[in-house]
């Protein structure tokens, strides 16, 4: 079975403030939530709603499966129309399918809705997990703020930069899951990877981070038993860097393979704190390590 792991450095410490209790210095209203604003969406029209607000893996679902064409166009059909939509809650997509009751069948005229449908499995866990911020875990929220690095990738050429720069060292570095009792001897590392944990990923950023024309300044941060840095920018900014957990893999828990996941941890390198904040919860503690971290050290140019 294949399960996605939260990178940790070593062994977990479990800390007396738990999710449900901890005092952190963040607002407490709404305000503090991430937004994106001004995205610009696909215009994908599916019997009359628009599926580009969408995620891929719902529109895939809508598309090709639970509202196909071949499902929308029988013979007792006239008219069938599709409406989509997002719950109240933001982690599941809803949607319903009318039609007309074609001449010659039973109730010829009448309109009937079918379908009604929540697409995305194990939601509560995720919101059980997460406390309020699961808002940040949502299939809506990674949407969202994929659409939002998409477009930071084409028009600001310093996160761009930083970007390509974390791509490639997430490329030249493995991370040893061999810390971990349950995967240790079995574990099968990638030929021709160096091997760390957070603690040699920072150092990594810290070494390397400095020599790109974007970056004025590298920090080093640490808690909850993990690692990760802070840059500052040369134009002002700041721009929070985690590299272990951006450099996203998954691992076979019955063979301990590792292998390379598709796309990045996009929420460890960002530019809103309050969402590197809360975005990574540690497995068996539930703290949010990010929410715990103190600034170790800093280089500058």
């Amino acid at each position: 079975m294949k399960s996605k792991w939260i990178k940790l450095c070593g062994i977990v410490i479990l800390l007396t403030c738990h999710l449900a209790g901890c005092t952190t210095s963040s607002k407490s209203s709404a305000e503090e939530f991430v937004v994106f604003s001004n995205l610009v969406f696909p215009e994908i029209m599916w019997y009359g709603a628009n599926l580009g607000h969408f995620p891929p893996k719902a529109r895939n679902f809508i598309m090709n499966e639970q509202f196909s064409k071949e499902k929308m166009e029988k013979p007792f059909m006239i008219n069938p129309s599709l409406k989509v939509w997002w719950s109240e809650c933001n982690h599941r997509v809803l949607m319903e399918a009318s039609y007309t009751v074609a001449p010659g069948y039973v109730g010829a005229g009448t309109i009937k809705t079918w379908g009604t449908e929540a697409h995305y499995s194990g939601s509560s866990d995720i919101f059980n997990r997460y406390g309020r911020y699961a808002v940040y875990q949502t299939l809506r929220f990674k949407y969202e703020h994929r659409l939002y690095v998409d477009r930071l990738l084409k028009t600001d050429h310093r996160f761009a930069e930083i970007i390509n720069f974390a791509k490639q060292l997430s490329a030249e570095l493995e991370y040893d899951y061999s810390v971990y009792p349950q995967f240790k001897n079995i574990v099968k590392q990638t030929p021709g990877l160096r091997l760390a944990v957070c603690d040699g990923y920072a150092n990594e950023v810290m070494e390397k981070a400095i020599k790109l024309p974007s970056v004025k300044a590298v920090q080093r941060w640490a808690g909850a038993n993990h690692a990760w840095n802070v840059l500052n920018l040369v134009d002002g900014r700041t721009l929070f860097f985690d590299l272990t957990w951006f450099d996203n893999k998954k691992i076979n828990e019955k063979t301990g393979e590792i292998y390379q996941k598709d796309d990045y941890g996009w929420n460890n390198i960002t530019f809103h704190e309050h969402l590197f904040r809360f975005s990574g919860v540690g497995l068996g503690t539930r703290e949010f390590t990010h929410n715990f971290g103190t600034f170790e050290s800093e280089i500058r140019k």
